[in-house]
């Protein structure tokens, strides 16, 4: 399961990122790694973005980005 496929509300711990090392120190620095908990607050129509929350950061993820997030929902 990816982080595309959460819905509003739901929480989840991130297993791994499927990214490029970039993206992956990117995502890190926004607190989005391996093992971090993280909430969907908001799923844009069409579901072109993700509005997450993980640690203290708040974070809009295009659905591309969404996709390479695998979680395990809580």
């Amino acid at each position: 399961m990816v982080v595309s496929d959460l819905k509003k509300g739901e929480r989840a711990v991130v297993l791994r990122v499927d990214a490029s090392p970039a993206l992956k120190e990117r995502l890190r620095m926004l607190d989005i790694s391996t093992g971090a908990n993280i909430v969907v607050f908001r799923v844009s129509p069409f579901r072109a973005t993700y509005l997450v929350g993980a640690g203290s950061a708040k974070v809009a993820l295009r659905r591309e980005v969404a996709k390479k997030i695998q979680v395990f929902r809580r």
